[in-house]
């Protein structure tokens, strides 16, 4: 029982490590989609862009894992909705 607790925490302690890493993955994709928010809203660009959402979830769902795959597109869908979110405040 002790050794499985003990992989349990190893585990665990390796989603902490990735979390930290999605965190940062994270904040730096919305600084970047902040400066894209700023250059649209100069040029008077619409926030919302459907064919390149469209474009860039088939790229990634090729680029994706397996394990990956099925979730791709329900994780960026989020993702594009929380960047045009911010985009739209600024």
């Amino acid at each position: 029982m002790e050794k499985n607790k003990e992989t349990l925490e190893s585990l665990r302690a390796q989603i902490d490590i990735a979390d930290d890493k999605v965190l940062a993955a994270l904040a730096e994709r919305m600084m970047v989609a902040q400066k894209i928010g700023k250059l649209k809203k100069e040029s008077g660009g619409a926030v919302m862009d459907a064919d390149r959402e469209a474009q860039k979830l088939v790229a990634l769902q090729e680029k994706a894992e397996k394990i990956l795959k099925p979730y791709v597109s329900r994780i960026y869908s989020v993702l594009f909705e929380v960047s045009r979110d911010l985009q739209s405040k600024l």
